[in-house]
């Protein structure tokens, strides 16, 4: 398996992964235009030309960034295909520069034994701001928020109840 930026042409495989988790409750809804004009936020991994996994880091600003839409085609699920995505994503946002990492998950144990660890939704007000105070899943959201902090020094506040029990965000 080969990682890598995601090219237009990974596109239609992309949206095919996508859409068969957000068929399943597990991933929102992306639009091929939507994962075509955010394609250069996408890593993802091939067996050949075949595209098996992706993930998508998307940035809010210069000290934190969102991964969103990681999915593992079904036949190649629990291979650590998606271990080695977050991986590459936070060795990308280290490279970037990025402080934090986070993610609104339904797997936040997966994330967990990746080194993230739960966060209160109050500590994500970009998040909030951008993406959950139009959701339509608002009110029965229950995705949890995890974060990782990548680089210790650049991190300029503290993370809110860091120790705090998991809290539904979006």
């Amino acid at each position: 398996m080969r990682m890598r930026r995601a090219k237009i042409s990974d596109t239609p495989a992309i949206h095919a992964l996508v859409a068969h988790y957000a068929a399943q409750g597990f991933l929102l809804p992306r639009a091929a235009e939507e994962i075509r004009a955010n394609i250069g936020h996408f890593i993802v991994q091939a067996d050949g030309h075949r595209v098996v996994s992706c993930l998508s880091l998307e940035s809010y600003g210069a000290d934190l960034a969102e991964i969103r839409s990681i999915a593992v085609d079904p036949e190649n699920r629990g291979r650590g295909l998606g271990a080695r995505l977050i991986a590459s994503a936070l060795a990308e946002a280290r490279r970037r520069g990025i402080a934090r990492v986070f993610a609104v998950t339904h797997a936040p144990q997966f994330f967990e034994r990746q080194g993230f660890t739960a966060a209160a939704r109050q500590s994500l007000t970009e998040k909030i701001e951008r993406d959950c105070r139009t959701c339509s899943q608002q009110r029965t959201c229950k995705l949890v928020a995890v974060i990782a902090t990548v680089i210790p020094e650049r991190v300029l506040l503290p993370i809110l109840s860091e120790s705090a029990a998991p809290v539904p965000a979006c």
